[in-house]
């Protein structure tokens, strides 16, 4: 079966869409014939088969509203055979070409997020989505609450089909937590891009009320803004800034941590997969209650504490909790790990994938489920 997926952007560009792009692709790469197809970092196009399969890099001329704008992506698929073609979204540009280009390959859509922020591009783009949504075999949402809150999503439902993003657990089963140093301090960890939506601001304020160092690992247009606010709060001492870090810098801060915490205060954090690197690594997470996929993977009393977004004294009385009981916190994070086995491993992602793409390929009766998702372990 050839397959042709379609992203923004594939790593070492750094987002949790790429990672999932990548995860899926590594995965089904030995079962299928698979092409890949994103967007540069240049104006340059380049081909890397040095990852077991075809990867196409387009030139990128420019950058607008996020999308790049990569206008060789039309002649890719004018030409490109491919009895799947799986479209990740929001990617404005890819699915207009697809539609109009004449692909003859059977649509399936990643649904991984409403567009919340860029509202001029939301309603410009809002007839080619459902366009998209319409032509669509199947639509692949990230969780049942993605579908349920998202405005579009929801209308197409018996599309639908909840496959939970899942990643390469391996690196962070490694971690032995019986092996974490001890420490008088309580260390929380927190990992994302410093954006709006991932709160971060209420987590710095929350430290207010606990006492213990916290670690920021990601960059972004907040940065500057969220270290003024730690040292107009007294807190520069305790909050640790690393900018953007390497895969060993990044486990030996999971290594090192007592709680994991997501403080995203946004509908735009559509499912959260530090969570789940937090979990494979035997970490408690504290998260907040997005009506988005996040509410499916930390289970509140269970693998963390769940509280309401954009609340600082919430997020404080969670983690002065866990900072309370040490065996609270190890047995979160077993829970945790479990968890993530069970249900967020890329293998269990892409294999219910395969699944998808055999009945989309086949048009079995019935074979496109109504709305579906793997049953809780």
């Amino acid at each position: 079966m050839r397959v042709l997926h379609v992203g923004k952007y594939y790593p070492p560009r750094w987002g949790g869409m790429e990672t999932v792009l990548k995860d899926i692709c590594e995965t089904i790469s030995s079962q299928v014939d698979l092409r890949v197809v994103v967007a540069n970092d240049k104006p340059l196009c380049e081909e890397d088969v040095s990852t077991g399969f075809r990867l196409t890099r387009l030139a990128n001329w420019r950058t607008l509203y996020s999308q790049p704008l990569t206008p060789g992506l039309w002649p890719v698929l004018r030409r490109e055979p491919a009895e799947i073609v799986h479209l990740h979204e929001p990617n404005p540009l890819a699915l207009a070409f697809y539609l109009f280009a004449g692909h003859k390959g059977r649509l399936v859509i990643h649904y991984h997020s409403d567009i919340v922020r860029q509202r001029k591009l939301k309603w410009l783009y809002r007839p080619i989505l459902e366009l998209g949504l319409r032509r669509a075999e199947a639509i692949i949402a990230g969780s049942r609450e993605l579908i349920d809150h998202s405005p579009i999503l929801r209308r197409y439902r018996d599309k639908c089909r909840v496959i939970p993003f899942g990643i390469d657990l391996r690196p962070f089963l490694a971690i032995n937590p019986e092996e974490r140093p001890g420490t008088q301090t309580l260390r929380v960890l927190s990992v994302g891009r410093l954006s709006y939506y991932k709160g971060f601001r209420y987590l710095i304020k929350s430290m207010q009320g606990w006492e213990g160092e916290l670690t920021i690992a990601g960059d972004g247009e907040q940065r500057a803004e969220l270290e003024s606010l730690a040292r107009r709060l007294g807190l520069a001492r305790r909050v640790h800034f690393l900018g953007r870090v390497g895969n060993s810098e990044l486990l030996r801060c999971y290594r090192e941590a007592d709680v994991f915490c997501l403080p995203s205060c946004a509908p735009s954090e559509a499912f959260g997969l530090v969570m789940v690197e937090a979990m494979g690594a035997a970490l408690p997470v504290v998260s907040t209650d997005l009506p988005t996929g996040v509410r499916a993977v930390n289970l509140h009393g269970e693998t963390g504490l769940v509280v309401p977004p954009a609340d600082s004294e919430a997020l404080a009385g969670a983690i002065r909790s866990l900072q309370a009981s040490e065996e609270r916190r190890r047995q979160m994070g077993i829970n945790g790990r479990r968890r993530a086995q069970q249900r967020f491993s890329r293998e269990v992602m892409a294999g219910s994938i395969l699944r998808l793409y055999m009945a989309v390929a086949s048009r079995q009766p019935g074979g496109i489920p109504r709305l579906q998702e793997e049953p809780e372990p």
